[in-house]
């Protein structure tokens, strides 16, 4: 998502637009994005500073789905997989990625067609989930990474997991809570429990500062579900901790980057 002060007006507006026009039917969502125009991308192409907008282009141009991003060799047996926001524009994953990309796990980015309800997202990241499991028999646990409506995703494929291997899902700055669009046109009625052996964490941003849910009432990001709930700081190396800073927050406070 943007970080400007319209942002929360995008992401209503944007669920709205889920409403109105029908968002829920595959394909036709500004999400969506054409195949030809993925290239191969590595941890090491993205950048921060002045560079960052020019990395999320790049991530957001990937095509729909799973994409490993690290060149590990050998390629560790454990993976994280980011799962970006509604209207995301990428730049706010150039620096948690790279930061997470230390050499000991594999580092995925997954991504998708906002336009869609959260429940055919999700089946697509259990899909994803799943072949690579069957695929890369070496991998003995996998972390999903999520922001924003990426957690609302996230949230409700842990609630069905029953992969091979221990599944834990970070959920950041996520409106769990649900706003009236997603329940008037996808059903969505919140969060609910992830399945047994399944570790989920919530951290969750200061409404009042967060540029995207702070406007909407009350917050959404309050559910009561079984794990560690974390709230976020008012600042991050002299920012405002707001909607997109979060994810750099976590992943610090995790030990992928510098600490907060």
């Amino acid at each position: 998502m943007l970080v400007r002060r319209s942002v929360g007006a995008v992401l209503r507006i944007g669920l709205v637009a889920l409403v109105v026009a029908g968002g829920c039917e595959r394909g036709g969502g500004s999400g969506t994005v054409s195949a030809a125009a993925a290239e191969p991308l590595t941890l090491e192409q993205l950048e921060g500073g002045d560079a960052a907008k020019a990395s999320g282009e790049r991530l957001m141009a990937l095509a729909p789905g799973l994409h490993r991003l690290d060149t590990t060799t050998p390629a560790p047996t454990s993976a994280v997989i980011g799962v970006h926001g509604y209207e995301s524009k990428g730049y706010e994953w150039a620096y948690p990625l790279r930061a997470t990309g230390d050499g000991s796990t594999r580092v995925y980015f997954y991504r998708y067609d906002w336009a869609q309800c959260p429940a055919e997202v999700a089946k697509g990241l259990g899909e994803a989930v799943e072949r690579l499991l069957e695929e890369e028999v070496e991998l003995n646990s996998v972390r999903i990474l999520s922001h924003s409506y990426g957690g609302v995703v996230a949230t409700m494929l842990a609630s069905s997991y029953a992969g091979r291997v221990p599944l834990t899902v970070d959920v950041v700055a996520s409106p769990l809570a649900g706003v009236r669009e997603m329940e008037a046109r996808c059903g969505y009625g919140g969060a609910v429990a992830p399945a047994e052996g399944v570790e989920l964490r919530q951290w969750r941003t200061i409404h009042a500062l967060d540029n995207a849910l702070g406007g909407i009432e009350p917050d959404p990001q309050v559910v009561e579900l079984p794990g560690e709930v974390t709230r976020l700081p008012e600042t991050y190396q002299g920012h405002r901790l707001g909607h997109n800073w979060s994810i750099s927050w976590v992943v610090d406070e995790l030990g992928g980057g510098a600490k907060p």
